[in-house]
């Protein structure tokens, strides 16, 4: 099978989370696409965000795509040309984040360079500002905002956010999308936008088959991702639910696991 695609989470998947890539990942994906296949980095993280990430580990925007806040927003990485976004919406974030501030979870929006939230202390507050290059602003009302939201990202601890995930799909079970991407973090984003209908709308919108897609992840957010591509991969230490649905399991980012799986379906 040809791949002319190869579409992955970042955090614990490219690089171990708060680390560096390895040499042997980046110099995968550096030959693959010097081959001419197509990189796209889905995350939840902003755009800015995954351009500080990549610059941080010197990798080359150049002819590469983001899929951002966890499939709301599709960019061209080198120029930040939008190829379409699904925002949350005033109302609907404003009732969500009453939800999750009244559960006690730390509330954060994106705007630019800036991170909206309730609790700018909190530990996953300081986590995505510091690790994003993004200034913390204290805000008391999500529902006076003068912009419309992508997402929200919500804080806490693994037992709390879970169970605040359960609530939200009930809740808001016709209007937006719950899930993890990390053990202190949950994404929440309006109905239908998750990592695989943003990279079904990406391969339609650069005219890439998702039969030629190999898709790479750890985390419950990478689920949507791995069921629409055409090859879906898990690295080792990924949560049992998706490496239980995916076409193949790697070592972990910290192993260049997924270096591995490129020197196998696309060698050189």
């Amino acid at each position: 099978m040809s791949y002319s695609m190869v579409a992955s989470d970042w955090d614990d998947t490219l690089v171990p989370l708060g680390a560096t890539i390895p040499d042997r990942t980046r110099a995968a994906l550096e030959r693959v696409r010097a081959q001419g296949t197509v990189l796209a980095v889905a995350s939840g993280r902003s755009v800015h965000g995954l351009q500080v990430q990549l610059k941080r580990n010197a990798i080359d925007l150049g002819g590469l795509y983001f899929i951002a806040y966890n499939g709301a927003l599709a960019v061209q990485a080198w120029d930040e040309e939008v190829l379409f976004g699904h925002p949350l919406g005033l109302d609907l974030a404003a009732r969500a984040a009453r939800m999750c501030a009244d559960a006690g979870a730390a509330v954060m929006i994106h705007h630019g360079r800036r991170l909206l939230s309730d609790q700018p202390d909190h530990f996953a507050v300081r986590f995505e500002a510091d690790s994003n290059d993004l200034d913390v602003v204290k805000v008391h009302d999500f529902s006076a905002l003068d912009f419309v939201p992508v997402k929200l990202l919500v804080g806490g601890d693994k037992e709390q956010l879970t169970k605040l995930c359960r609530a939200m799909r009930t809740e808001f079970a016709h209007e937006g999308e719950a899930m993890l991407s990390a053990d202190f973090l949950m994404e929440f984003t309006a109905r239908h936008v998750n990592k695989g209908s943003a990279l079904r709308g990406l391969c339609e919108a650069i005219d890439i088959p998702l039969g030629e897609v190999v898709a790479f992840g750890d985390n419950y957010n990478d689920i949507p991702m791995m069921k629409v591509a055409g090859y879906s991969v898990a690295v080792a230490d990924g949560v049992p639910e998706l490496l239980s649905i995916v076409d193949e399991v790697t070592a972990p980012s910290s192993e260049s696991g997924v270096a591995d799986v490129l020197d196998e379906l696309l060698p050189a």
